[in-house]
């Protein structure tokens, strides 16, 4: 077997009937096996997209909230997360959330999925929000990632670097259902009015503290 020098690498995981995982900063310490969470995501039917949730130890349990158009734009958005895991069900639409990961440790755990069929008309909302948190802190020591697939190609996006923190929440990006473009979450895009669709920290006459 090779040896690889003590450093930083960038890294690819591959199994097959899965999309490859790649690591820009893995690190290899002396005497040591490489001890990275690899989340691996099947291949998509033709069409959907995924999202991947991953994070540490702490806490032990982040929620998925992603807003999902109607495809009759008169009728309100549907909220997926741990309470309503199905949006425009039985419909080409249909997006799901897969696994609500709960109970991370030491070790950490498995990652959060969500399933989105045929993407329609509308805007996307995604955010990540702290399973009845208090404040910031779990959040920001949390190191979220989150990983946007398509039949395609592979967006990261990082606690910290993409995106904005408001309270328990990190708020990823959005997607225009038109264009299937995907950008990062600022307050403008993302404003926190979206926490009225749930985890939110507290709520007084109408009006939602994320």
């Amino acid at each position: 077997d090779a040896t690889v020098p003590v450093g930083s690498y960038s890294c690819m995981g591959i199994l097959p009937n899965f999309y490859a995982y790649f690591d820009p900063d893995c690190k290899i310490l002396t005497g040591k096996n490489y001890q990275g969470d690899l989340s691996f995501s099947p291949y998509l039917n033709p069409g959907s997209t995924r999202i991947v949730l991953n994070w540490g130890a702490r806490p032990k349990d982040l929620d998925t909230y992603l807003n999902v158009p109607n495809p009759d734009p008169s009728k309100k958005d549907c909220v997926i997360n741990y309470k309503n895991k199905v949006c425009n069900r039985a419909t080409i639409t249909e997006t799901r959330l897969d696994l609500d990961a709960m109970s991370h440790n030491k070790r950490g755990g498995r990652p959060e999925t969500t399933t989105l069929g045929m993407v329609t008309s509308g805007k996307y909302v995604y955010r990540v929000s702290v399973y009845q948190g208090r404040n910031s802190e779990d959040l920001l020591a949390s190191g979220a990632t989150v990983t946007f697939y398509t039949e395609s190609y592979q967006k990261h996006f990082i606690l910290g670097r993409d995106g904005y923190v408001e309270g328990i929440n990190w708020f990823v990006f959005w997607m225009d259902g038109d264009t299937k473009d995907i950008h990062s979450c600022d307050r403008e895009s993302c404003p926190t009015t979206y926490c009225s669709g749930g985890g939110y920290r507290s709520r007084r006459r109408g009006v939602y503290k994320c």
